[in-house]
């Protein structure tokens, strides 16, 4: 890729702000990669995510992912019909990959891809703002939770690990062992930890912003989906 195409895409890079290194984020690029050549997204929960979007209105609209990864979901939101989308992303081998990808997709004048913590760069306005798969890698999800709310205008979702229930046990035991691995090779992992935070609260404070829920339910057993409108 030639340094033009790449800032096509990338433009802008925030200070990363963050005091760790990216962790083990870009170690799971490859692997991203690899599934993004065999289906439209990622992660299993991804496309009913991507479902219950395009039921809350996708059509027209701008998009914001934080912590979008290489960017499938953003990708995947403009072919059902959102205007353009903005990609907030912490490791700087998926911005590379995503926008390898988004070029290879036509979507280079679509898609913009932004490096920083979304919990703490300044965020662009957008109809819609997405979380996939991001809560349970941050210790403050308040400051996340507010941050990303102040940024949606119609539309915010988010994929995040139960808090109740027997699937709550079973992601609290799995990050116990987890969080166990990380700690025994703190030199590669900078400590990273994974987090199962309270869904009741965070329902509580975007309400609170205004938003009404129209979507909330569990997937793939570990996954609570939820979508709200205003």
């Amino acid at each position: 890729m030639s340094p033009q195409a790449s800032q096509a895409l990338l433009v802008s890079e925030e200070p990363r702000q963050d005091p760790e290194p990216s962790c083990c984020f870009d170690d799971w690029v490859p692997a991203w990669e690899q599934k993004s050549k065999h289906r439209t997204t990622v992660a299993g929960v991804t496309a009913p995510l991507l479902e219950a979007l395009v039921e809350a209105g996708l059509e027209g609209r701008t998009v914001l992912d934080v912590g979008c990864g290489i960017g499938d979901l953003s990708m995947a939101a403009i072919g059902r019909g959102a205007e353009r989308a903005t990609g907030i992303e912490l490791s700087p081998k998926a911005i590379e990959v995503g926008t390898a990808i988004a070029l290879e997709r036509g979507l280079q004048d679509r898609m913009t891809f932004r490096a920083g913590d979304g919990s703490k760069v300044d965020l662009p306005q957008a109809d819609v703002v997405v979380l996939n798969r991001v809560f349970c890698c941050y210790p403050d999800i308040e400051s996340l939770v507010t941050h990303s709310l102040g940024a949606a205008g119609s539309v915010y979702a988010f994929t995040a690990p139960p808090s109740s229930g027997l699937a709550s046990v079973f992601v609290r035991v799995f990050g116990w062992f987890a969080n166990g691995w990380y700690r025994l090779r703190e030199r590669k992992f900078h400590g990273f930890r994974v987090f199962v935070h309270d869904i009741e609260r965070i329902d509580e404070r975007v309400r609170a912003a205004g938003f009404h829920p129209i979507r909330r339910e569990r997937k793939r057993f570990v996954w609570h989906l939820a979508v709200y409108a205003r």
